[in-house]
């Protein structure tokens, strides 16, 4: 029993905003709400943190006069986050009910475990490796940065 994170767009209604989409995240699994006073609230999932569970973290700052109740409630199973121009809507599931809370802001903590390692990064070539090498070698001998400067500078036909 993990967490599972989908994320989905907003269905828009009216005609005249056919091009503007809500950005919306959807979270399952069991989390705990904290209390961190002056209406800022802390939502984590209870799970351990690993591949199949990751270690989301939601901070939320409740708007004004919004009853926290169902942040309170002790086993709370989905949450979807809605960001608009004028707030956030955040609707909460649990077994203590439903229902729909105001939030002046949301932050989202997703951390990414490994990265750098599932990213496209550029990689050389055996005749640009060799060339960087020579480079970085002709750099450390004495005077050698002056005959590289020499050679970058010379004009060739």
């Amino acid at each position: 029993m993990g967490v599972r994170l989908g994320v989905e767009a907003a269905r828009v209604t009216d005609c005249d905003e056919g091009m503007k989409s809500t950005p919306r995240r959807t979270l399952t699994g069991p989390f705990l709400a904290r209390d961190l006073g002056g209406g800022l609230w802390q939502v984590t999932a209870r799970a351990p943190a690993g591949p199949a569970s990751p270690d989301a973290e939601l901070y939320l700052r409740i708007a004004a006069g919004t009853d926290p109740a169902l942040l309170r409630q002790p086993d709370i199973r989905r949450i979807e986050v809605a960001w608009h121009a004028d707030g956030v809507a955040v609707n909460v599931a649990g077994t203590g009910g439903a229902g729909v809370l105001e939030a002046s802001s949301a932050i989202l903590h997703e951390p990414r475990h490994r990265l750098y390692e599932a990213l496209p990064l550029a990689g050389f070539d055996a005749s640009a490796r060799r060339f960087w090498r020579r480079v970085f070698l002709l750099v450390r001998l004495p005077g050698g940065r002056y005959l590289l400067r020499l050679i970058a500078q010379r004009k060739r036909p």
